[in-house]
Order: C-alpha cells, then sequence, then structure tokens
C-alpha cells in the first residue's frame, strides 16, 4: 500500500507530514510503514539536504529503509544544494536517470550496498530486464555525466531558466512555482490561455512546447530564447484571444500582411 504526501510548503514533503501520516504501530488493522519514498528534484523543486538528513535520522531510528527516487538528483547538486555523496549517503538507495537533462539517449542506475545490488539484479532479470552488450549504453551515459553534469552544462541550462522566468514575469506572466533548477511552470490558465492555444503559438514561433511546464536542457540556446520571448510578449498582450478559430500561422501571417 501507498501513502501519498501533498507538501504543505508546496515544494517539498518535511519529516513532520511524514510522522503524520507513517505506521509505526503493530496493529492488524493497518499497514505497517517499511520504506520512506523522497523525489529530488520535484518538478524542478529542489529538497534541502538537511531536511533529507531529518527524515533519514528519523527513519533510521525507526527502521524504516529511505528511497530516492533521483532521477534529477543531478540538477539539485548543480544547483549548489549538496554533492552526491552526500545525499546519497543519507539513504538506502537511490535511481538516478542519465537522459533527464543529461542528454544520453537512454539510461538510469541504482545505487545501494552490495546487498541490495545483488537482489535489483535478480529482480531486473526476472522481469526481463537484463542487457547484453550493455556498453552502447553505458557509454553515452558517461558522456552525459562527465560533459554536461562535470563540464558546467548542467547549471548553464538552469541559468537559462531563470532567464526565461525573469522574461515571462518582467512582462506581467505568473508562475505556479519557482525556478530552482531547469524546469519553468507558466501559470497559462491565469492568462487565460489554454494548452492547446500555447502549443499552437510555440510552433507559429519554431519551439515544440507540450504544455505550461518548460523543461530547459543544454541544447536550448539563445535563438530559442528569443523565439520564446516574441511568443510571450503576443501571450501577455492579449493577442492570443484573437487566434481562436483560425490556425496560429495563418493569424500571424495576416498579422503581417496588415502591418
Amino acid at each position: 500500500m501507498v501513502q501519498p504526501i501533498d507538501a504543505h510548503n508546496g515544494k517539498y514533503i518535511t519529516l513532520e507530514e511524514i510522522q503524520k501520516y507513517a505506521v509505526l504501530e503493530d496493529n492488524v488493522h493497518y499497514c505497517p510503514t517499511a520504506v520512506i519514498s523522497l523525489e529530488n528534484t520535484l518538478n524542478g523543486i529542489v529538497m534541502p539536504l538537511e531536511e533529507v538528513r531529518r527524515i533519514s535520522k528519523w527513519a533510521r531510528q525507526n527502521g524504516i529503509i529511505v528511497h530516492m527516487d533521483g532521477a534529477r538528483l543531478w540538477n539539485a547538486v548543480a544547483a549548489g544544494a549538496g554533492t552526491l555523496k552526500e545525499y546519497c549517503a543519507e539513504v538506502d538507495s537511490a535511481s538516478l536517470c542519465f537522459s533527464k537533462g543529461l542528454g544520453a539517449p537512454i539510461g538510469s542506475i541504482v545505487i545501494g550496498n552490495k546487498k541490495f545490488i545483488k537482489r535489483a539484479r535478480w529482480i531486473r532479470k526476472s522481469i526481463g530486464g537484463g542487457l547484453r552488450q550493455a556498453g552502447v549504453v553505458a557509454a553515452p551515459a558517461r558522456i552525459a555525466v562527465e560533459e554536461t553534469f562535470l563540464g558546467g552544462k548542467l547549471t548553464q541550462s538552469h541559468e537559462n531558466a531563470k532567464k526565461i522566468e525573469k522574461i515571462w514575469k518582467d512582462l506581467g506572466g505568473k508562475v505556479e512555482n519557482s525556478v530552482d533548477t531547469n524546469m519553468v511552470w507558466l501559470d497559462i490558465a491565469a492568462h487565460g490561455v489554454s494548452m492547446q492555444e500555447l502549443i499552437n503559438l510555440g510552433e507559429a514561433h519554431g519551439l515544440k512546447l507540450m504544455g505550461g511546464r518548460l523543461v530547459v536542457h543544454y541544447q536550448i540556446g539563445e535563438m530559442a530564447i528569443e523565439r520564446l520571448t516574441q511568443m510571450f510578449k503576443e501571450i501577455l498582450k492579449g493577442e492570443v484571444g484573437s487566434l481562436k478559430g483560425k490556425s496560429t500561422v495563418d493569424a500571424n501571417l495576416e498579422q503581417v500582411v496588415e502591418e
């Protein structure tokens, strides 16, 4: 059984929230808490190292395993929240993704002690997850870590995300979450824009969007940000409403002709 927790602060769960929902008694009517699973980053927001340490200390005192979904933990580290070693020292197991933000085409890694890894290999094999000739996956993963993470490209994506957030907010735009790392959450509903309108408008500007969540990776450069800025101006000037009922591309062409 899984007990989800919504963070009261809107960013990350705290020890107090875990204590509120954790089941430590052996009452047969309840499911005792055996594992605490944390995610860092979540929605691009960093879970502070100190909070992870508080949770880890309490969990160990109560014999509870702590796992970290660290698919984007690289971003928390690149943001200066702590080192990989510091974060991983506080959990019993963790998973990290080589593709999200790092640029590898495929691949994740799970870490833990020798006993845990041995069991993980058995489970992976039992569900068909074994892979021969894994070097073709490991090679780009290594490049992703060495060049994107250690080489500073990930940090650059954070700077671009903060730049995009500033442009949007300076034009009067609202955001759903603050930018800690490489994600920008545009509150498009607050400006009367639907997801499909945003996607259409993005296409007209040569941008591929999937909604108000903008995930900035290291290959996004100045040209993309310039196009995004022009799109922001159209949205926040109230011009999107005039595009309803016709394709955004045709409407933009009409505007050019009129000018």
